[in-house]
């Protein structure tokens, strides 16, 4: 299964995943938000690149964790995502999928 790194995550997280998964085009929209006191805010991800931290970080309540690179994050939601995929009965989403973080494009090579 090709060497995807272990994340360790402390606890608690205070962070849950809103995952809409698309039929027609098979893609998937996941919006991250804080946990904490059951707020439900869409989180806020601050880095300066994908190789370097990602805070995130509630606009209510503050900063709630971070990753160490944006794969690290991007492997935390796609998780989380499948848990809450697989109870409904969904497609899941394959660990090689492209993702995007705010307004980015994904790059080409991620593209099928």
């Amino acid at each position: 299964m090709g060497n995807v790194p272990r994340i360790i995550v402390p606890k608690p997280l205070h962070l849950e995943v809103d995952v809409r998964p698309n039929e027609e085009d098979e893609t998937f929209e996941t919006n991250l938000c804080c946990a904490l006191r059951q707020c439900g805010e869409t989180v806020d991800i601050d880095s300066d690149g994908p190789g370097t931290v990602q805070t995130v970080s509630c606009p209510r309540h503050g900063f709630l964790t971070s990753f160490p690179h944006q794969a690290a994050l991007g492997e935390f939601i796609r998780r989380l995502a499948n848990k809450i995929l697989g109870m409904k009965g969904h497609k899941l989403i394959d660990a090689g999928a492209a993702f995007v973080v705010g307004d980015e494009q994904p790059r080409s090579e991620s593209l099928n």
